[in-house]
């Protein structure tokens, strides 16, 4: 059994893509809560703020929730292969349901599970573990909570392999970013990339232009380059446990 559950254990490379809430109400409401920097004093400085930078200010507020880890941030966008070449991605479209990416992306890795199940021991599928998954991303703080909280949200069971927010980055799941940068430090995919002599990612499109990007309809585009995070990711994970260049 213990023999196992060694060999059960899928790696499994995550990257997901995120934008600010689609409520038709957003905007307002953070219109509503933003108030003029502490630093302005007389009154028409103040009436100045509101008049010529409220509403830049209320749309960077806006876009922010994109990076608020799901509280009303929703991700559009999720990325997932296997070491030994599976691949799945997809990019939902305006209108589409969040609920139905999360699904389709559990159903997913559980698929990949069952077979997995089958090929290593036909005889009795039943006795594979199905929820011993080793997550992976870079900053998976970010992406691994993030999916979980939207998962709730939303209302989707959460499968028993994805990690809680309070799971134990570095032993529940990995991080490539802290596995190089250690606690506390950080380091961008593509620097790592390059520091490694692995092909960067990064292309014509980085994660402050999702959003926009998703807006005018790149659905493509936006999955092609969460993809290419998770391939990325993937290859530096192996080099960082000792794997050959």
């Amino acid at each position: 059994r213990r023999g196992v559950l060694k060999v059960a254990i899928m790696q499994l490379f995550i990257d997901i893509e995120t934008i600010p809430t689609q409520q038709p109400d957003a905007r307002e409401l953070v219109r509503a809560s933003i108030k003029p920097p502490g630093t302005l004093k007389k009154p028409e400085s103040i009436a100045a703020w509101w008049a010529n930078e409220a509403d830049a200010a209320a749309e960077d507020a806006y876009r922010r929730q994109s990076l608020d880890g799901g509280l009303a941030g929703e991700v559009i966008s999720i990325a997932a292969c296997t070491p030994d070449g599976r691949q799945w991605v997809r990019c939902r479209a305006q209108g589409e349901d969040e609920a139905a990416l999360l699904n389709e992306f559990i159903a997913t890795v559980e698929q990949w599970t069952r077979d997995d199940a089958a090929r290593v021991l036909p005889d009795s599928p039943s006795a594979w573990p199905m929820d011993d998954h080793y997550l992976i991303a870079h900053n998976a703080a970010f992406d691994v909570p993030y999916l979980w909280r939207r998962c709730r949200v939303r209302g989707v069971p959460v499968p028993g392999w994805l990690p809680r927010p309070m799971a134990r980055i570095g032993k529940d799941y990995g991080c490539t970013m802290l596995a190089w940068a250690g606690w506390g430090n950080r380091v961008s995919l593509d620097a790592l990339c390059r520091a490694l002599g692995l092909p960067s990612p990064k292309d014509d499109l980085d994660g402050s232009m999702v959003f926009d990007a998703w807006l005018a309809g790149e659905y493509e585009r936006i999955a092609q380059y969460n993809l290419n995070d998770a391939l990325a990711t993937a290859e530096v994970w192996h080099r960082l446990q000792g794997g050959a260049a």
